[in-house]
């Protein structure tokens, strides 16, 4: 604790924004503390007092945290920081341990074999388990451990590993089971057992199963009950003296009566579901026909066909079946068997589909799906997507292979044709990866577990072949037409899409034994939901709405938020920009709650309340008015249109965007847009700090208006300089900014510009052009 906060004392030096402060905190906290974590643990206390630490290292010591860590513990699309959350860090590391000590093979740890033992001593009374040779794994049976400190003897560290293992669901969890897996599995108190029976797990006959003839599996039961006489040798009589060799073997392991031994391990074989049962074999039947191309081949023609992969069956490794962030509504005991009907299996479903989204990636976006099987055929198809799944070309797409899927009779060869890359390797060669880690961080992950579900019930296989977009394809065009027309439909003709996944076939959950610790974070994070600050909320619908009345499009929360980390944008701006979306700042109604303070919240030249929109747009004391001239009249020398700059501009301003006649956009003049709305609106934040806080708002030391032209000139040419030095593509090499990129950018504003050399961004010296100041409210 002494060395993380000399460090984080010795890094604060540097005045960090918000993002170093992040970084920092991840770097310090997170980096000092990840070994010991690991190895020993960390105590309750001290995990609080890291958490505040990394608070208030983020706030610089404020005593109540202007945004609340949760927001802050957010990605940066959803308005936080992605700060480090100490405690789901910690609980990835349990989860972590919980893997290792799940490993089932010859390198499974050794401490995991005391925890074994430990665990054996510390079942649930409930289970009223008898025999400590019944218990082989909890997590393989329908055990459970204490973990209450008042009546259990687990040592701290398995505690919470149990603890947070239960906490997000870790169990056994797949959706088929080889049958070899199946034979592996512990028959006592095993987690299959159908509703309607009962495993008897601690009898005469279970124990001396067991005890005498060393049955631990289901595997042994299995061998055990079906082992029968040999040809020719003495059959078997059920009665207790039966002299077949079986059951004189049997005798001689202490078995007092082996005929009513192996009747009750016939019964206990037949208590499992048939999902469980080794008997039952319902493993997917993989319908031989074209196969799935080799990648290298694949690379080079897109017109070869990749087969869906039907099989959804564990195998290999108990450890294959262990999942994490399993959703306990889905678990279920009824096996996944795939649906069939009359249809020949001959027959070939030819599709093309496609999506299509207008005003993709803004709140008022619409997506269509577009399904076309021939010319004027009834089957074809134009869908509008509903506004509760996410508008987008991507879910369009995926839209129209679920919708062709469901369509489709179970037993005919489906083949899509489609022109989305993303969506066919999502759906083949990215498929086990994405389940694998439970779809976590995947764009339309319900749709295309939606889909996955539905091509693994069909008996018939699927087929996917890539096709060129707008290359003249018939049935591309088609589609890309029926997907267009299902876009604009009105949204009171939304089409229903079943997005329903039959328990049988929905995989939940990740796959622990492929997870890293970053994976398993993540996976926590993306769980809990945040409610948005009201007046977060605000800001935001001001910059949409402002937004769509200047520039015609409506964009969503993701776009404004990513908005503000546009790379034309200054680091410390973009923080300032974070900071008054969250309306963060102790200014205006802040200090109205405050006793005593209550008159800072008042303008004391306007009467108004001080709130960043009337710093920004409308008080004398800011210098506002003079800063928004000199900033129109920059703007003017591009002959572009001039946007009223009101707070929703302001914070929105990185989401504007020219074009010239053409319908081209016009790169330079929105970069130059960018950086004279950003620094003018950061420098009127300064001008406002310096007087109210550094000048105690005396009347005799406001700016006067020379000095705010000073001011402001020096921000722009340091801009200025800023980017003329970044086009050494020597020093700077990727990060280098274009040249001509530059160029574009002050075109028109430079001082003495027709003298310049062609290569000024070279030189020293270049400054923008003051030009005459131009009357107030004229737009000439």
């Amino acid at each position: 604790m002494e060395r993380i906060t000399r460090d984080l004392e010795m890094w604060n030096k540097g005045y960090p924004t918000l993002k170093g402060r992040s970084l920092i905190s991840k770097s310090v906290i997170g980096g000092y503390t990840q070994f010991l974590t690991r190895v020993q643990g960390m105590p309750k206390a001290i995990e609080n007092r890291l958490d505040k630490a990394s608070r208030d290292y983020m706030w610089n010591g404020t005593k109540i945290p202007p945004v609340n860590q949760a927001t802050m513990h957010q990605e940066k699309n959803k308005g936080g920081q992605k700060c480090l959350n100490i405690k789901a860090r910690n609980e990835a590391i349990e989860l972590t341990k919980l893997k290792s000590y799940l490993r089932l093979d010859d390198d499974r740890p050794r401490w995991a074999k005391v925890a074994d033992e430990l665990m054996s001593r510390n079942i649930s009374t409930r289970r009223r388990v008898r025999d400590e040779a019944s218990i082989i794994n909890p997590y393989l049976q329908d055990l459970k451990i204490k973990t209450r400190t008042s009546n259990t003897s687990l040592p701290e560290s398995l505690i919470k590993m149990i603890r947070t293992a239960d906490k997000y669901n870790a169990s056994f969890a797949p959706i088929a089971l080889s049958v070899d897996l199946k034979r592996n599995m512990p028959m006592w108190y095993h987690i299959g057992v159908r509703d309607d029976k009962t495993l008897t797990n601690n009898d005469e006959w279970a124990r001396c199963q067991r005890n005498n003839h060393h049955i631990t599996t289901v595997g042994e039961m299995e061998t055990y009950v079906d082992e029968r006489p040999a040809p020719g040798e003495r059959v078997h009589k059920e009665r207790i003296n039966c002299a077949c060799t079986c059951c004189r073997k049997s005798r001689l392991t202490g078995c007092t009566n082996p005929d009513k031994c192996k009747k009750a391990g016939r019964k206990s074989l037949n208590a499992l579901s048939n999902k469980w049962n080794p008997k039952v074999n319902q493993e997917p039947l993989i319908v031989q026909g074209v196969e799935q191309a080799a990648a290298e081949h694949r690379e080079n023609d897109a017109e070869v066909p990749i087969a869906f992969d039907q099989n959804y069956t564990t195998s290999g490794s108990l450890t294959n079946g262990l999942r994490v962030f399993v959703n306990k509504e889905t678990k279920t005991n009824a096996p996944a068997t795939q649906a069939q009907d009359d249809t020949e299996g001959d027959q070939v479903i030819k599709v093309w589909t496609d999506g299509s989204c207008i005003a993709n990636g803004d709140e008022d976006a619409r997506a269509g799906s577009g399904l076309w099987y021939g010319e004027n055929d009834e089957r074809n198809l134009a869908i509008r997507l509903p506004p509760s799944m996410e508008q987008s070309n991507n879910a369009g797409e995926a839209t129209a292979i679920l919708i062709a899927a469901q369509r489709a009779p179970p037993n005919a060869t489906l083949h899509i044709l489609s022109d989305s890359k993303i969506v066919i390797d999502g759906l083949t060669k990215n498929l086990t990866t994405w389940e694998d880690k439970g779809w976590i961080g995947v764009s339309n992950k319900d749709i295309l577990k939606a889909t996955v579900a539905q091509l693994r019930t069909r008996k018939g296989k699927t087929l996917f072949t890539k096709v060129k977009g707008h290359s003249g394809d018939v049935g591309n065009d088609g589609a890309d037409t029926l997907a267009n027309e299902g876009a604009t439909k009105d949204i009171a003709n939304a089409d229903a899409v079943d997005l329903q996944i039959p328990p049988n076939f929905d995989l939940s959950g990740a796959k622990l034994a492929t997870m890293t610790q970053a994976l398993l974070y993540h996976g926590i994070m993306e769980l809990p939901t945040t409610t948005i600050r009201r007046k977060t909320l605000i800001h935001l619908d001001m910059v949409r709405h402002t937004i769509k009345d200047n520039a015609g499009n409506l964009p969503s929360d993701k776009r404004i938020w990513n908005s503000l980390y546009c790379k034309d944008i200054s680091r410390n701006i973009s923080a300032f920009l974070w900071r008054a979306m969250h309306n963060s700042y102790p200014i205006g109604e802040f200090w109205s709650r405050i006793p005593n303070f209550e008159h800072r919240s008042q303008c004391q030249t306007c009467n108004a309340e001080e709130s960043m929109e009337h710093i920004l747009t409308v008080c004398p004391d800011s210098c506002q008015s003079t800063i928004w001239r000199l900033a129109e009249n920059l703007w003017s020398r591009k002959g572009l249109p001039w946007f009223q700059p009101t707070i929703g501009m302001q914070l929105g301003c990185a989401l504007i965007t020219f074009k010239d006649d053409q319908g081209k956009p016009k790169v330079g003049a929105d970069r130059l847009y960018k950086i004279i709305m950003t620094e003018s609106t950061h420098l009127i934040w300064k001008l406002r700090c310096e007087w109210r806080i550094g000048k105690d708002s005396d009347p005799e030391k406001r700016h006067t208006e020379t000095e705010v032209v000073n001011k402001w000139y020096e921000a722009i040419n340091r801009r200025l300089k800023f980017d003329c030095l970044m086009t050494d593509n020597t020093r700077y090499g990727r990060k280098a900014i274009r040249s001509t990129l530059v160029k574009q950018t002050w075109k028109n504003t430079l001082q003495d510009e027709g003298n310049l050399p062609v290569n000024w961004y070279t030189r020293t010296g270049v400054l923008v052009g003051r030009g005459t100041d131009r009357p107030r409210g004229r737009n000439r």
